[in-house]
């Protein structure tokens, strides 16, 4: 009797704890192009310049390995349950708390090339992909079955399991059975759009990036805009909350792997006050290089603990039942720690958001203090209007 391929290979990935495989052509996504065109033709990719190029090559699967003659698509979750968040601590989004997902992925995927060779006796050339490389991979997943795309622009898994998933691609040179599409459907729920904090998700499948959480606190590399500050709440890397409200993740599975979970890598939260005293790039790097958490770099993970700082400033002023256990004394020494920052750093954009976090302390007199040693005149000009607001 024959050996049936695609079987073997599925089966080899289900045991290496892939959770949903499918086998993918290599015909071009010649109908998912004009989608991929409008999202960028209306701005929506705000400063990812990046994702503007190479555009004929994101709609060709086998243009990144010669040879190529179909692919293995693989999910995997990276779910973990998230424990209470702590005052002055900063959220994680959940697919970077453990350690960074293009290493372990790619290991993998070699892994399941090496065992797919030795279980069908022959030659397997292979190459994995996933993430970091200009490929329309969302809308490949699609057209094959791995899972369907969301209102929340994400790959909905089958089985109602959700979208806490990576997702990653092993091009081979041997000839596999293509899957087609999973019939799925959101129905008339639009909960993520509903809830997302910045209103990002402009329509059914479509996020503006200039206003999503996870682009400005990870992509961005410039200020947070002041209008979205506020909105911003604990989130330091990413967001989550287009996923935690999802009727799809309602019941998560958890990632198989060790090396998603939390103890592996940065965790669900960070100590924002810790993240103020890191001193330098090669600090910041050796923290961090293991981890999805050094793509902002030390500048933009410090411009974001110091607006989620000023978040829980203003809530914690304002009476919020919260953060109940904040003392004065902890509150006070927060703020001194974000006032030192303030005065120490050289850089103008920093200075100006840690200003800010003062600002939603309701301390003026800190707030004083910095707008008269500002020798830069917008800046000046900023905190001389914070400190009107105070009053």
């Amino acid at each position: 009797m024959a050996i049936n391929k695609k079987s073997v290979v599925i089966e080899i990935a289900h045991d290496l704890g892939f959770h949903h495989v499918t086998i993918g052509s290599m015909k071009p996504l010649k109908e998912q192009e004009g989608r991929y065109l409008s999202w960028l033709e209306n701005g929506f990719a705000a400063s990812m310049t990046y994702m503007q190029k190479n555009l004929s090559r994101r709609m060709q699967p086998g243009y990144f390995f010669e040879g190529s003659r179909s692919a293995v698509l693989a999910s995997v979750s990276y779910y973990s349950e998230r424990p209470a968040i702590e005052p002055f601590q900063g959220a994680v989004a959940r697919y970077a708390v453990g350690l960074d997902y293009h290493a372990v992925f790619r290991r993998k995927m070699r892994e399941l090339r090496d065992k797919i060779a030795v279980e069908l006796n022959c030659s397997v050339l292979g190459k994995p992909f996933i993430d970091s490389y200009p490929f329309f991979e969302q809308a490949y997943a699609d057209r094959h079955g791995l899972g369907f795309i969301g209102k929340n622009s994400l790959l909905i898994m089958p089985e109602l399991a959700g979208s806490y998933s990576f997702i990653g691609e092993l091009f081979l040179d041997i000839e596999l059975d293509a899957d087609g599409p999973y019939q799925g459907t959101c129905g008339k729920c639009f909960r993520c759009g509903v809830d997302c904090p910045t209103e990002a998700i402009v329509e059914p499948g479509v996020v503006d990036s200039n206003r999503c959480i996870s682009y400005l606190t990870i992509e961005n590399r410039d200020g947070i805009p002041l209008e979205m500050r506020e909105r911003i709440g604990d989130w330091v890397f990413g967001c989550d909350v287009c996923q935690e409200v999802c009727p799809y993740n309602q019941r998560p599975v958890r990632t198989p792997w060790v090396e998603f979970e939390p103890q592996s890598g940065a965790g669900h939260y960070l100590d924002l006050v810790d993240l103020l005293a890191i001193d330098s790039d090669e600090a910041f790097q050796k923290r961090f290089s293991t981890t999805a958490l050094r793509r902002p770099g030390r500048r933009g993970i410090t411009r974001n603990a110091l607006v989620v700082l000023g978040n829980q400033f203003a809530e914690i002023v304002n009476g919020s039942l919260r953060w109940h256990g904040v003392t004065a004394s902890g509150l006070e020494a927060v703020k001194r720690s974000v006032f030192d920052f303030a005065c120490r750093t050289d850089d103008e954009m920093l200075r100006e958001h840690a200003a800010w976090a003062v600002f939603r302390s309701g301390d003026s007199s800190r707030l004083s203090s910095l707008e008269k040693g500002e020798a830069v005149p917008v800046l000046k000009e900023r905190l001389r209007k914070y400190l009107i607001q105070l009053g």
